[in-house]
């Protein structure tokens, strides 16, 4: 199949100031600090990269058939005031300032970029060679992009016809100067990041303060035509599915706002670290068999047993951050707990 962000998407997501077609495949050389060369996309991939074929397969819409030329996959920066457990320094300045060896983990996902100081002057550098009056299509992320100083200057240099969207962890509502500049564009949409409701959301998306996350989503919900609540699945939420699905009344097949992928990196924290045959009693039970998100829960895919790894790096998060996984998600603390430690 074609892939459709090989024909001028632009991504510009990443700490490290790569320039590519894709967030998730990265086999780029070109960079804002060292030089971008369009050629180097123009080769097709035939078979297309394993986290598209992968959410083709499970029935939903993937990147490289959403994408158009004229599109954009943009971080103005990485402050945020979270330190969500699936995420990294380089893309939370709240992770960035924990004084930790978080590289024994995943050496390539925790990276610190040297670069991180120069990014902002390096990004606008770049970006004074796009045509940003002519993009038709704009996806922000961060950090947390309403937290940015960045946003509201950058949205001004798009035109009315641009389908904005805002990936947010809904801790912050943005202020009515934002607003005012968000409802000028014909097309917005909001994607609210949230991975659980109450105490495990509070723990897995660390800086959550859960009655305030609720208010703004439904503020948000008020507001926009189009507001999404986007779940990640990984071994910290993969049994604690149907809550945030029903929190989200269903998913939008069934009249509500529930979308779901998978954590893709690192791979001790993928939902696969869990055997199959647990994860069959874990099912949404509202869907039948294996259909929607139920693909992703029943993955058949494989991944290198690390529990003893999870165990160490929920533990290391404990300590910096106050709370116990195990306090607010017991089943499956004490599924990994079994899983390293067997009798």
């Amino acid at each position: 199949m074609k892939c459709n962000r090989l024909e001028g998407y632009l991504d510009l997501s990443h700490a490290d100031g790569s320039v590519g077609p894709c967030c998730l495949i990265r086999d780029w050389k070109s960079n804002i600090y060292t030089g971008v060369d369009f050629s180097e996309w123009s080769n097709p991939i035939k078979k297309g990269c394993w986290p598209c074929v992968e959410n083709e397969k499970n029935g939903h819409e993937s990147m490289r058939q959403t994408a158009i030329a004229e599109g954009m996959h943009i971080a103005l920066d990485f402050t945020c005031n979270f330190m969500c457990r699936i995420c990294r320094p380089a893309l939370s300045s709240k992770w960035d300032a924990v004084d930790e060896d978080w590289t024994r983990f995943d050496k390539d996902h925790f990276y610190k970029d040297p670069n991180r100081k120069r990014f902002i002057k390096e990004q606008d550098r770049f970006l004074n060679t796009v045509e940003l009056s002519e993009m038709k299509q704009v996806s922000i992320v961060g950090g947390e992009p309403f937290y940015s100083k960045r946003l509201l200057p950058f949205l001004k240099q798009l035109p009315k016809s641009a389908r904005v969207s805002i990936n947010t962890n809904a801790s912050i509502f943005p202020d009515d100067k934002t607003i005012k500049e968000l409802e000028r564009f014909d097309s917005v949409q909001i994607d609210l990041s949230i991975d659980a409701i109450g105490e495990l959301a509070e723990c897995i998306r660390f800086g959550t303060k859960w009655s305030d996350v609720e208010k703004n989503i439904n503020k948000h919900i008020s507001l926009w035509d189009e507001t999404y609540i986007y779940t990640t699945i990984s071994v910290f939420n993969v049994n604690k599915l149907n809550e945030i699905y029903d929190f989200a009344g269903g998913d939008e097949y069934h009249g509500g706002r529930s979308r779901m992928n998978p954590l893709k990196f690192p791979s001790f924290l993928r939902l696969e670290q869990i055997p199959l045959a647990t994860r069959k009693s874990w099912g949404i039970t509202s869907l039948k068999g294996k259909g929607d998100f139920n693909n992703i829960i029943f993955s058949e895919n494989e991944a290198k047993p690390e529990h003893k790894k999870c165990i160490d790096f929920i533990q290391t998060c404990d300590k910096h951050q106050g709370i116990l996984f195990k306090n607010v998600n017991e089943e499956m603390w004490e599924t990994l707990w079994t899983l390293a430690y067997p009798k």
